[in-house]
């Protein structure tokens, strides 16, 4: 693996917000679910240390807390469901084509920083009525182009990750 396998920024999106939720919805350390899919993802994107990824995650959640937002687990779904449907841009992303892996690891670094500024206007979007609300029958496990993201980020997490 080269050192300029970075993870997509909204690869990154969807993790962080899946280990903020996990984390909400769970019982263990948000370093559990950080350091378990981190062992997956690293496979792929030199990037993703558990580290960068909880840290971002407890960031996200940080930040719903200093607004004082009750509903993380909704922000945190829809997060991923327009990190994963939509660029930054607004305009649909692309998950199929011909010889195309939406997967495919980016040349930059996206950094935790980024996410949470992305998770940050998400947010303020969504409470302005602004944002795309999140259909109520989309699941991550209904695209099959991105299997391995869903795999990595629903994977089994015991209180021996956190460690």
């Amino acid at each position: 693996m080269s050192s300029t396998s970075y993870a997509p920024g909204w690869v990154l999106n969807t993790v962080c917000s899946s280990i903020a939720l996990r984390f909400v919805e769970g019982n263990l350390p948000i370093e559990a679910f950080a350091n378990r899919m981190s062992k997956t993802l690293i496979k792929s994107y030199s990037d993703c240390e558990p580290e960068k990824l909880y840290t971002t995650a407890e960031a996200m959640l940080f930040f719903l807390a200093e607004i004082e937002e009750e509903d993380a687990i909704t922000y945190c779904n829809t997060f991923i469901q327009n990190s994963v449907m939509f660029e930054s841009s607004g305009r649909p992303r692309k998950l199929k084509g011909l010889f195309y892996n939406p997967l495919a690891p980016a040349k930059e670094n996206t950094t935790g920083k980024a996410v949470l500024l992305s998770f940050k206007a998400f947010v303020f979007q969504l409470r302005n009525g602004q944002g795309i609300t999140m259909p109520e029958n989309w699941h991550l496990s209904s695209i099959a182009e991105l299997k391995p993201l869903y795999d990595a980020v629903n994977v089994q997490v015991s209180f021996s990750d956190a460690i």
